[in-house]
């Protein structure tokens, strides 16, 4: 009889492994989220804490949230009603933003560049001794963690590098080099690691310098000229001024100006009407024309999403 039958068992529940674990913790909707299920249990806080692979993918999937800037006035939170102030007020109170841990003045480190996490300072390497009264072509370099208060003070640059830097002109108050942080690789296994680029802007060239944390060392990275630049786009440089001999620089200070980032590159204006790209995976520098409706005015450049790169401009 049917009902003297026994039903038949039911297929075991397929065995959750880390792979499938994974997919389902890269769903969730928000970084907070995340941590609240590493707290379950050991195997899903050691998935979310020590998998390099995981976290690369989830950061790429979640931006995260904004909770200031750091300049070299020091830390600006994001205040109320931004959603992400009380973020903001828990890193201002657990981070050391005064740089107290780096080696001693600490007040005299200028902040450079931020960037994942990282924040790149230097300093005059004179400044034990009252500073120096030449220009700051070569600072000492450091790069640090706030909020584990770690740091690591850079190499200075080789003499055989050095010497290729002539006449550079000022880009940042009393500084005459221009040191950020390249942006981590994603296919890269190791995000512990970094690089810094050193930037000059000569007089008839363009020199920059990497340093890669994995080896602890200073490498050329390129130095072209400013003619072959303009020449290998096909574009005509910038009129020379009477004081200047540099067919690029036609007014006081720098014209290679306003860092920004985005998919790789870095872009500097030139005069609002052109740009200098450096391809950090190529370490190659380029000139660029912005559309026309970005010319003669500020400009922004932003990651617009699958790979490629916008320009916003006022209307």
């Amino acid at each position: 009889m049917a009902g003297d039958e026994m039903a038949s068992p039911s297929p075991p529940v397929a065995a959750l492994t880390n792979d499938l674990i994974a997919e389902i913790f890269l769903r969730l909707p928000t970084p907070e989220d995340l941590v609240r299920a590493s707290a379950a249990c050991v195997s899903f806080r050691r998935l979310v804490t020590t998998d390099r692979s995981f976290l690369r993918r989830f950061r790429s999937l979640h931006a995260p949230p904004f909770v200031g800037f750091l300049d070299h006035r020091g830390f600006h939170p994001a205040l109320p009603p931004h959603p992400s102030a009380p973020a903001a007020r828990a890193v201002a109170d657990a981070a050391d933003f005064a740089l107290s841990f780096l080696p001693s003045p600490a007040g005299s480190w200028m902040v450079r560049d931020v960037r994942g996490g990282r924040v790149l300072v230097d300093r005059d390497p004179k400044v034990e001794t009252g500073g120096s009264e030449k220009p700051l072509v070569f600072t000492e370099i450091d790069v640090c963690d706030p909020l584990r208060r770690r740091f690591l003070l850079l190499p200075p640059i080789p003499n055989d590098l050095a010497a290729s830097v002539d006449r550079p002109v000022r880009v940042h108050l009393d500084r005459w080099c221009e040191p950020f942080l390249a942006s981590h690789i994603e296919e890269e296994e190791d995000d512990t690691s970094f690089k810094v680029i050193w930037m000059a802007q000569c007089k008839a060239k363009i020199i920059a310098f990497v340093f890669n944390s994995s080896t602890g060392q200073w490498l050329t990275g390129a130095s072209p000229s400013t003619t072959d630049l303009f020449n290998g786009a096909g574009l005509s440089p910038p009129p020379p001024s009477s004081s200047s001999p540099s067919p690029v620089f036609s007014s006081p200070g720098r014209v290679f100006s306003s860092r920004r980032y985005a998919c790789g590159c870095f872009y500097w204006g030139i005069l609002r009407t052109m740009l200098l790209v450096l391809d950090t995976r190529l370490m190659k520098f380029s000139i660029a024309e912005p559309p026309p409706v970005c010319l003669g005015g500020p400009t922004a450049i932003v990651e617009a999403g699958e790979g490629m790169t916008g320009i916003f401009a006022p209307g």
